[in-house]
C-alpha cells in the first residue's frame, strides 16, 4: 500500500477527462462512425490480388467509376476490403478488381437496410438497458449518489471508447457493441472494489476526513487493480496485434477500454462521488 493522494490532482484529471470526452464529441459529430453493414447495409467484398496493389491506387479507380459511399482498408493478411453502400453500383467493382490482375474473391456479404435498421435499434437499446441495470444495481448495492458517481465513469468510458472508433475510423458492427458493454462491465467492476473499500473504511476510520478515506482507499486496492488491468491488457494487446483484422478491430475496444476505465474508477467514479457529497454537504448519503 502505497500513500499517494490521488484526489489532490482531481481537477487536472477533470480537466482531461473533460479533454477526452470533448475531443470525442467533436470526432462523433464531425467525423462520425465507420458504420458496418450490420447497421447501414449494402454489400462488402474482400479481396486478395496475386500482383501488389497499391491501396491508393485502389481507391482512385474506384472513385474515378463513380462509387462515393465505400470504404477502403487493407489487412495485415494482405487482402483488401472494400465496403460499399447500400444504393451504389457494386456490380463495378468486380470490373475494377480484374483491371489488377487475378484475384481471389474471399468473401461476399450483403444485408438488406430493413435488417440494419433492426440491428441498430437493437445495439442501442441494448446500451441503454445495460446502463439502467448497473445504475439500479449500484443504487441498490450502496446509495444513488454511488451510482451516479458510476454512471459518470461509464458514461466516460463509452464516449472515450466510441470517439478512439471516430478517430481511427474503425469499423463499428455488432461485435464492437458487445466489447464496449463487456468494457463498461469490466469498468464497473473496477468501480466497485474501490467503492466497496471506501464504505468499508468509513466505519472504520472515524477520525479521518472523507477525502483521506477515500485516497486510502484507492491505495489500498491499488495493487489488485494494477495486477488485474495490467493482465487485461497485455492479453488485449497480443490480440490487437496479432489478432488478425477483425479480432484486432474489437479487441481495439478493450485495449482503449481498459486504460481509460482504470483511470476513471479513481479519477471519475470516486472523485465525482467525493465532490458531489462535498457539495451537497452531505457524508451520511455514503455511509448507511
Amino acid at each position: 500500500m502505497t500513500g499517494f493522494k490521488f484526489l489532490q490532482y482531481r481537477n487536472i484529471a477533470y480537466g482531461l477527462s473533460a479533454l477526452i470526452i470533448l475531443v470525442s464529441l467533436l470526432a462523433l459529430i464531425f467525423r462520425g462512425l465507420n458504420l458496418g453493414l450490420d447497421f447501414t447495409g449494402g454489400t462488402l467484398y474482400e479481396v486478395k490480388f496475386e500482383k501488389e496493389v497499391q491501396i491508393s491506387e485502389l481507391r482512385k479507380t474506384i472513385k474515378e467509376k463513380g462509387i462515393k459511399g465505400f470504404v477502403l482498408q487493407e489487412t495485415k493478411e494482405g487482402t483488401f476490403i472494400v465496403k460499399v453502400k447500400a444504393g451504389e453500383q457494386v456490380e463495378k467493382l468486380e470490373e475494377i478488381f480484374k483491371k489488377f490482375g487475378e484475384y481471389d474473391l474471399i468473401r461476399k456479404e450483403k444485408i438488406s437496410g430493413v435488417v440494419s435498421d433492426e440491428l441498430r435499434r437493437k445495439a442501442v437499446f441494448a446500451i441503454l438497458t445495460a446502463l439502467a441495470g448497473i445504475l439500479i444495481y449500484l443504487g441498490m448495492r450502496f446509495q444513488p449518489i454511488w451510482g451516479l458517481g458510476a454512471i459518470l465513469a461509464l458514461t466516460h468510458d463509452v464516449l472515450a471508447v466510441l470517439g478512439a472508433y471516430s478517430i481511427t475510423y474503425r469499423e463499428v458492427n455488432l461485435e464492437v457493441v458487445s466489447a464496449i458493454l463487456i468494457v463498461a462491465g469490466y469498468s464497473v467492476a473496477d468501480t466497485v472494489v474501490i467503492f466497496d473499500r471506501i464504505r468499508e473504511n468509513l466505519r472504520k476510520k472515524k477520525g479521518f476526513s472523507l477525502e483521506e478515506i477515500v485516497n486510502i482507499s484507492i491505495n489500498q486496492t491499488l495493487s489488485r487493480t494494477i495486477i488485474t488491468s495490467l493482465t487485461t491488457l497485455v492479453t488485449a494487446l497480443t490480440l490487437f496485434i496479432l489478432g488478425g483484422y477483425g479480432l484486432s478491430n474489437i479487441m481495439f475496444a478493450f485495449v482503449v477500454g481498459v486504460i481509460v476505465g482504470t483511470y476513471s474508477s479513481v479519477f471519475v467514479a470516486s472523485a465525482s462521488v467525493l465532490d458531489i457529497v462535498k457539495l451537497f454537504k452531505r457524508k451520511e448519503v455514503i455511509t448507511t
